[in-house]
């Protein structure tokens, strides 16, 4: 059975799966679409001794394969999956499979699991933006979630050590059980711990995807897009509202969904362009 034209495989952002619901963002683009999410296998899998980003790319492509067995591949990624998603569709075309087309959705560049320059102010930002919304048990999810995150930073490559000693029968250690926000952020952790340096070493001598592809990205990360250039040839980048956690709040969310759709009239012809949408090419 062949994709369905309206069909794109989808890889998220990072721990769990599908983090954002990309059914309701389909749901507001107008004509029928969707998003076929491929989660990731989580810490469990991340601390076994013959994991490493080669092997989780060479699963992701037998998953594609297994959801689209024949025809041309559409794929999409979030953040770390929109290099995941790279990778997995260079894997695909070396096999002989057509990639119709690629969207990465504000994927950028990661040389390490070290915090990136000026992640403080980004955080203070993120919170003081839903304190002023109101939105207290988010602010608090996202207090949990940084608190977690410098809990397990400082750990470094002692954590999946650990985890393979203190875990018994593949559950969380108790100092993590019943909080799905440690759990979540432990496998980020894990899975960028193991991945960055790979994501690093893909653009040092990057391999060009001859694919039509797409860049939806916000003004924060346009730093990265000569890179994206680099991997990709055939690139349309649109810019997007918002920041990186908030792509998909009320807010920002049209504004993604008018870029990608722009973007993908562009490359496919499958849907009208709406009206002034921020778009720029490559130089």
């Amino acid at each position: 059975m062949t994709q369905d034209p309206q069909s794109f495989i989808y890889l998220p952002g990072g721990g769990g799966g599908g983090e954002h619901d990309m059914a309701a963002f389909a749901a507001g683009v107008g004509h029928p679409i969707r998003f076929d999410t491929i989660s990731y296998p989580g810490w469990r899998r991340y601390v076994e001794d013959d994991f490493s980003a080669d092997i989780l790319i060479g699963e992701l492509t037998a998953e594609i394969i297994k959801r689209v067995p024949s025809g041309p591949i559409r794929i999409t990624g979030l953040s770390i999956g929109g290099h995941f998603g790279y990778a997995a569709a260079l894997r695909l075309q070396k096999m002989g499979r057509e990639i119709d087309l690629f969207c990465a959705i504000d994927s950028f560049m990661v040389a390490s699991a070290e915090p990136s320059a000026g992640w403080r102010m980004r955080a203070l930002s993120d919170a003081f933006d839903l304190l002023k919304k109101g939105r207290f048990s988010d602010l608090a999810r996202l207090i949990r979630s940084k608190a977690w995150r410098a809990m397990l930073r400082l750990a470094g490559g002692k954590l999946a050590v650990f985890l393979r000693k203190s875990s018994r029968g593949g559950q969380l250690p108790a100092i993590f059980s019943g909080d799905a926000v440690a759990e979540e952020e432990l496998s980020m952790r894990l899975l960028l711990r193991e991945t960055a340096p790979w994501i690093a070493k893909l653009d040092r001598d990057p391999v060009p995807l001859n694919a039509p592809a797409i860049l939806l990205r916000t003004r924060a990360s346009a730093v990265h897009d000569a890179a994206w250039t680099l991997r990709c040839p055939k690139i349309t980048i649109r810019e997007v509202p918002g920041k990186h956690l908030n792509l998909f709040e009320p807010e920002n969310i049209g504004g993604l969904r008018e870029a990608f759709c722009a973007a993908l009239a562009e490359k496919s012809e499958c849907c009208p362009a709406p009206p002034e949408t921020v778009s720029r090419e490559p130089a």
